[in-house]
């Protein structure tokens, strides 16, 4: 018999993430981060493999995130409106942590990111940020021009990274409140899924307590 209530429901995850040292440049080439940026697998508590590679970073000014899918069955396929049901990746942040708070509020944010996508390029690369009950922002924003992204396509396979500056995030202040919540979920057209920390066994759409929690750690 399968279990009810899934695994990671007993845990709240914790990593910690080390501050930037030199500018990421957006580009979606991943060789220039380092591994201690690798956000840790969680995929095996729930018996599976994870599919691609995350990478988390920060600096006082800017949150940093990219994803590589080193190997996929199928075309890149995106949907810029139903974007969760096509390659992309969903990311949740809380800038304050404010657990066990079960709503949103200006603090919290659900972003999307798209491999390929854009309006004014569909070739290149697309992000937006869904507008949810009690957010800041007034409606779901498709193009967000602030945040900066790019990917590189290959035929089997891609990698995306962004920076989301703090003009998108303005009560970001790691100094204050070093610790964040967040999760994402990277959906595939292969019919996979990866995701930290939680799935969608949770409420993690309109739950921010769901979310785990990043510390960033200035060790300059």
């Amino acid at each position: 018999m399968s279990s009810i209530i899934p695994n990671t429901a007993f845990f709240l995850f914790t990593f910690h993430c080390a501050k930037q040292k030199s500018e990421i440049k957006i580009d979606g080439n991943l060789s220039e981060w380092d591994k201690s940026n690798i956000v840790p697998d969680l995929m095996h508590l729930s018996g599976q493999k994870p599919f691609a590679d995350v990478y988390f970073s920060w600096d006082y000014d800017n949150l940093y995130i990219g994803w590589d899918v080193p190997s996929k069955n199928t075309p890149v396929e995106v949907d810029l409106i139903r974007f969760w049901t096509k390659d992309c990746m969903e990311l949740w942040l809380d800038l304050r942590n404010e657990k066990p708070s079960r709503r949103y509020n200006e603090h919290c944010h659900h972003f999307f990111l798209l491999p390929k996508g854009n309006k004014s390029n569909a070739e290149l690369a697309a992000v937006g940020e869904c507008r949810e009950p009690g957010a800041s922002i007034q409606d779901t924003i498709y193009d967000h021009k602030e945040i900066e992204i790019a990917s590189i396509i290959r035929k089997n396979g891609y990698s995306v990274e962004a920076r989301i500056p703090q003009s998108v995030i303005p009560t970001y202040d790691p100094s204050n409140f070093p610790k964040i919540g967040f999760n994402y979920h990277i959906n595939n057209t292969d019919r996979k899924a990866q995701w930290w920390s939680c799935g969608t066994d949770f409420l993690r759409h309109i739950d921010p307590s769901t979310w785990g929690t990043i510390e960033l750690i200035d060790n300059d």
